[in-house]
């Protein structure tokens, strides 16, 4: 080995490197960090995949990043893997010693090469192998995936064994010691992206926790407007819930209690007295003034249950957790927080910390509620609940509860993890991914959720307490103002009776005359609008009914929404899209109906539909390419305008109108490809051409004739190549567009085969090929010269793939279209009358053969069996494509039947001349 060829691992392994940390710098995050690693260290090994796998805290593992050769092994992104596929003892060898294993399945051994000693820890030699003779078991299993060869080294982080690095190879491969090095190394420094990666979570969560709790309290601590309703919504969006709701507890026994709520709470609850406003309130209960409506805040959404055993309230919380109470209001519903058993089963149910009213309920189904307060939150769909005492100095002022729903969850396994199942207690023999769909799982609180909402409360609790300072401040200021005011105007209204009486008689006449003159003109404005009133109506009904004629004669599908997203109208052509009826669409949600999805298929949610941003912002989409679904579950694809419909300045509604471009993207891609291919066929021939002219141009070929004469013949071959494309294209064209006309007339089949064969005989010659023809007279109705342009089409393919010495077979027979229907044909359509006879013309070579998968592409456009060889002989891949024109044009059927091998033979059939 020369010193260069030393020389270039070693380079290889620094540039890897530099890439890599290059890589761990510039970006932190941690999937683009992986997926940049795999590919370099697969093009480093030039193996055939290369993956990382990464453990999951129940042992099973999923592969996170993965480099594939040209799917020389299949795809495992994605998928997870059962946690007996790695066995306790491998992981404990991979985390304690950190071992790397090399697998030859071939030669039935492992090499094993700790970095650390197992007993102490210490570190070893790198080059320490050891090799045994692998597991049967393990060999198999490597056999079911199509590796032949591993490489496994683990990625530790924070002295646990975070995943593994894979390198698998389809055939038997080495691996040196060099290359292992490399790779450990590329293994340390994804433990040091992990730990950065980590650090970044951890900081950015941090940061959202700070901010959200800075925006609640923005939002809570104001002492004039305490936006609760709003504080709850973001609180509920932080911790990814349902929904919420803040009880606060009243203060005094003449008070109410208040109950604000968001999201899909639905408790099947009723709305009752603990409604109403929470503003300034006088110690006996008698509300403030008219001019303090601007303090009380109004709780829309006050819930009850209606609980038949249960109908007395809690008592006042704010001095103390006892569940005893007294019923002042028999009969009255109550809120879930004044349940008795409510608080009885908090006090049973263990806190999230020592001395911290908080509560984390993941699984309600598991709690030990109360029958009716557990049916009550079973019927609402609500799993999992976590709970915060709103407490301040020792007073509590009443509870967040924050809930969630049960979920579903899905897993893609690389295989079945069935244990009890005897298929999958063998290895796998197959690895064929398996969706695992869990169904109804409850969700749990997290630690820096929960952390998160005790925060919150903390918040809640000391913006309630400062309100009710400040509405107990204000009540007490507002009573004396209200006082002296009253004062005041009492001494104004005495002085000003006297005066006031004086003129009452005076203003009374003066009304009395303006209420007469009033009451004249409004008598004639009545029946001035009476009239406007009768002939708006009339062009009302007008403009309905020409409105309804236009949307039932539109081509085009026409829908009306709401601005819930709910359909007011739609049109006869929307109904036959979506194949339901017109009166079965009205008052449905309409993304519920089409399913709204993205070109690559992707649904989208309502949230992010084009149709929604038009209700909510009153901008035009045009969109071009989006995909409907019907309702028998096909899907379609639309081109649509989605325009908002306004009323005094306000969005209510939309008008959508939409058209299936099925068949536009049909034409669009047979377009595309056609010009695809055309250009291909056009350019291979161009640039011989140019490049022989050109070689004559420079001069090149000056001093070598013959030279120079075999790029001429090689120009002029082209040329005539270029020529018969051009009038295959033309003439197939004018073909299938009927601008070619057929000159039909009575003509015998033998004098048609036999002219085919004569025109032909000397291109068999030269090629050595024997001609056989067994005519058969009979009368048909054809036009002659396209009969004989597809007879030497035919032969002309049989004479060009035969060797010389092999015979060409030309011969046909009367038959009748049901036995060609039955016996022969492929299931092409004719247009001939099934009862009338037909002759079946039949090609036989004994060429190379047709594979099965291309009988039928053969007779499409520029579709060859072997494209270099044609082009050397000289076709266009056009022929059969207007032989299957011309036998349409005359309403027969053309097929092939071929073995390979043995030869191919052609069949055509043309109805006979009654």
């Amino acid at each position: 080995m020369t010193k260069d060829k030393k020389q270039k691992p070693i380079d290889s392994l620094e540039a890897l490197l530099h890439r890599m940390m290059n890589r761990i710098r510039q970006s932190l995050e941690l999937p683009a960090i992986l997926s940049g690693t795999v590919a370099e260290v697969r093009t480093f090994l030039g193996t055939d995949r290369v993956k990382v796998y990464r453990f999951d805290p129940d042992a099973s593992g999923e592969v996170v990043a993965e480099s594939v050769n040209c799917d020389r092994l299949p795809s495992l992104l994605g998928q997870h893997f059962p946690a007996e596929d790695i066995p306790l003892e491998a992981r404990k060898l991979f985390l304690k010693a950190r071992q790397r294993s090399i697998v030859d399945v071939a030669a039935q051994q492992i090499g094993l090469s700790p970095l650390d000693s197992l007993e102490t820890t210490e570190p070893l030699d790198e080059n320490n192998m050891r090799v045994r003779l692998v597991d049967p078991c393990h060999v198999e299993y490597l056999t079911s995936m199509g590796v032949q060869s591993s490489l496994v080294v683990p990625i530790l982080h924070r002295d646990q064994l975070w995943g593994l690095l894979v390198s698998h190879h389809s055939s038997p491969r080495q691996v040196s010691e060099r290359e292992l090095q490399v790779v450990q190394l590329v293994a340390d420094q994804l433990s040091i992206a992990i730990a950065q990666n980590t650090l970044l979570e951890q900081t950015r969560a941090q940061a959202d926790q700070e901010a959200t709790i800075n925006r609640v309290a923005k939002l809570l601590h104001s002492m004039t407007e305490m936006q609760l309703q709003q504080a709850l919504e973001l609180t509920v969006s932080a911790l990814q819930s349902a929904g919420g709701r803040i009880y606060i507890a009243p203060q005094n026994p003449a008070e109410a209690a208040q109950l604000f709520s968001c999201g899909d709470w639905g408790m099947g609850e009723r709305g009752g007295g603990g409604a109403g406003e929470w503003g300034r309130r006088g110690a006996g209960g008698d509300e403030g003034d008219e001019g303090d409506e601007d303090q009380r805040i109004t709780m829309p959404n006050a819930q009850y249950f209606d609980f038949a055993q249960y109908k007395c309230p809690m008592p006042n919380t704010s001095t103390s957790l006892s569940t005893s109470a007294q019923c002042p209001m028999p009969n009255a519903p109550i809120l879930f927080e004044e349940h008795p058993g409510w608080q009885e089963w908090l006090n049973m149910e263990a806190t999230v910390g020592k001395g911290k009213l908080v509560w984390a309920i993941t699984d309600l189904h598991r709690a030990a509620l109360q029958s009716d307060l557990a049916q009550a939150f079973f019927d609402a769909g609500i799993r999992s609940l976590l709970v915060i005492c709103l407490q301040y100095r020792q007073q509590i002022l009443g509870y967040l509860s924050i809930f969630r729903h049960e979920i579903d969850t899905e897993t893609l396994w690389a295989r079945r993890p069935d244990r009890n199942n005897a298929r999958h207690q063998r290895p796998v023999q197959s690895f064929e991914a398996w969706r695992e769909l869990k169904r109804s799982q409850a969700q749990e609180w997290k630690t820096a959720e929960v952390e998160l909402a005790q925060a919150l409360g903390s918040h809640f609790a000391m913006a309630i307490h400062q309100y009710e300072l400040y509405q107990k401040v204000h009540v007490l200021n507002a009573d004396l103002q209200r006082d002296i005011e009253e004062r005041k105007q009492a001494e104004k209204k005495i002085s000003a009776l006297n005066a006031e009486l004086e003129q009452r008689v005076q203003e009374r006449t003066a009304e009395l005359q303006r209420a007469n003159e009033r009451l004249l003109r409004e008598m004639s404005e009545r029946e001035q609008a009476l009239r406007d009133r009768q002939q708006t109506q009339a062009s009302l009904e007008r403009l309905s009914r020409q409105s309804e004629l236009i949307l039932n004669s539109a081509g085009e599908g026409i829908y009306g929404l709401n601005s819930q997203g709910n359909i007011t109208f739609v049109n006869p052509a929307a109904a036959r899209m979506l194949l339901s009826g017109v009166k079965e669409l009205k008052n449905h949600f309409m993304h519920g109906i089409v399913k709204h999805s993205q070109p690559d298929g992707a649904p989208y949610c309502w949230e992010e539909n084009p149709i929604r941003a038009t209700l909510e912002t009153g901008a035009v989409q045009h969109i071009s390419d989006d995909i409907f679904y019907r309702c028998d579950g096909s899907k379609f694809p639309v081109e649509y305008v989605s325009t908002p419909i306004r009323e005094q300045g306000d969005i209510v509604g939309a008008v959508v109108i939409f058209k299936d471009i099925t068949e536009r993207q049909i034409v669009e891609r047979m377009k595309d490809e056609f010009v695809s291919v055309v250009s291909h066929e056009l350019r291979t021939p161009l640039t011989s051409i140019r490049s022989a002219l050109g070689l004559l141009a420079r001069g090149s070929l000056n001093d070598q004739p013959k030279k120079s004469q075999r790029m001429l013949e090689i120009a002029f071959d082209n040329t005539n190549r270029l020529v018969r494309l051009i009038n295959d294209i033309l003439d197939i064209e004018r073909i299938n567009s009927g601008k070619a006309t057929m000159y039909k007339q009575t003509c015998n089949a033998a004098d048609l085969m036999s002219q085919a064969v004569d025109e032909m005989r000397a291109m068999a010659e030269r090629a050595e090929i024997k001609l056989e023809l067994t005519p058969l007279s009979v009368q048909l109705w054809a036009d002659s010269d396209r009969i004989i342009q597809t007879l030497t089409n035919l032969l002309s393919n049989a004479i060009k793939f035969s060797s010389p010495g092999f015979t060409v077979w030309l011969s046909a027979q009367v038959e009748t279209r049901k036995e060609i229907n039955t016996e022969v044909t492929k299931g092409i359509s004719s247009s001939s009358d099934p009862c009338h006879s037909n002759i079946l013309f039949q090609l036989k070579d004994q060429g190379r053969g047709i594979p099965e998968d291309k009988l039928e592409k053969i007779f499409d456009r520029f579709q060859q069996v072997d494209a270099s060889n044609s082009r050397h002989q000289g076709g266009t891949g056009l022929g059969l494509a207007i032989c299957r024109s011309i036998i349409q044009q005359h309403g027969g059927q053309i097929w092939a039947e071929s073995i390979l091998g043995e030869g191919s033979t052609f069949y055509f059939t043309l109805p006979i001349n009654h």
